[in-house]
């Protein structure tokens, strides 16, 4: 009598399936509605007759209640992403965050020495009493962390699964700076936003990126704050000596070429860190909703530029007058 042979035994784990990572297209759609819910709020908040940093609040809890309920899905994929549950490495963002405010502020110095007519049209967050203090909350820690979750969370995870780390750092960083709308504002804030995406690629950490966009806005406040009404209330004054033609070229030239090398550095610096979420769903990261997101910070930027301002104001005045 013969014995059959035994059955062989395999000791290979059964295929579980990874969890799903944010796509792109629902990263495109969360940061799109997050951005358009952020600005109507704290507009309909302030003609309301709210300040500021209560409106500012108030859109901070409007845009959390939105992101946990229309956009439970592509949240609870962030959540679940190891980028969110890493600690943050202080020693990496404040060296990077000092880095990137030289750098920023150098190619603010650059543009505005060039284009002096558009120092006034940088937006101004000014409060005060115990408004100023909620606005530093709100715009100063609040805000950059939903912008972040929006913005380096579910825009930039989707992208760098469907295109990989670099279209993923520049995409980002393009529709977030030209968000800010003001010509002013986006020269010093893209490189600032390349930081924050490359930060966080090379920690596996978004939580640095919230550091640095924290400590960011919470200067730029406090300096608002403390120089209000001790500079002069015309921004011409204040650009007379960038006005200079003997050193309009030479100062502008110098300051791009000194935040240039530095956003080198930091580029070379930041390498990002291997991660199994990379190309991991290869595809277009370009849809409607990002599209919508770019034409609408294009928009508010083009209403910023001093030429078409005050064409619509003409146009306003002549309205109103019939």
């Amino acid at each position: 009598m013969t014995v059959p042979d035994a059955l062989p035994v395999t000791t290979d784990p059964p295929d579980v399936p990874a969890p799903r990572g944010v796509r792109a297209v629902d990263g495109n759609r969360a940061a799109l509605a997050l951005l358009l819910v952020q600005n109507a709020a704290s507009a309909g908040l302030m003609a309301l007759g709210l300040p500021l940093g209560a409106s500012l609040l108030g859109a901070f809890a409007v845009v959390v209640l939105v992101g946990l309920t229309v956009f439970r899905g592509p949240m609870d994929a962030l959540f679940r992403d190891v980028r969110w549950r890493t600690p943050p490495a202080w020693g990496v963002a404040a060296a990077a965050f000092v880095l990137a405010f030289l750098a920023s502020r150098a190619f603010v110095l650059a543009f505005v020495t060039l284009f002096p007519d558009t120092a006034g049209s940088t937006p101004q967050f000014l409060s005060s009493g115990v408004d100023l203090w909620v606005l530093l909350v709100a715009a100063g820690l609040l805000i950059p962390l939903a912008e972040e979750v929006a913005f380096r969370g579910l825009m930039m995870r989707g992208h760098e699964r469907a295109a990989g780390f670099g279209v993923a750092a520049v995409t980002s960083s393009v529709v977030f700076a030209v968000a800010h709308g003001a010509p002013v504002s986006v020269v010093g804030i893209l490189p600032l936003a390349y930081v924050l995406a490359r930060v966080t690629q090379h920690t596996g950490s978004v939580w640095n990126a919230v550091i640095i966009h924290a400590l960011n806005n919470t200067i730029a406040l406090g300096l608002g704050a403390f120089l209000a009404g001790r500079l002069p209330a015309d921004p011409e004054q204040a650009t007379e000596l960038l006005s200079n033609p003997a050193l309009k070229v030479p100062l502008a030239v110098g300051a791009a070429l000194f935040g240039t090398v530095v956003l080198v550095v930091l580029h070379l610096w930041l390498t990002p860190k291997a991660d199994p979420q990379e190309r991991s769903a290869p595809g277009p990261w370009l849809s409607g909703a990002y599209v919508a997101a770019l034409l609408f910070g294009l928009s508010a930027l083009l209403l910023t530029v001093p030429g078409v301002a005050e064409w619509l104001g003409t146009v306003r005045a002549s309205l109103q007058a019939r």
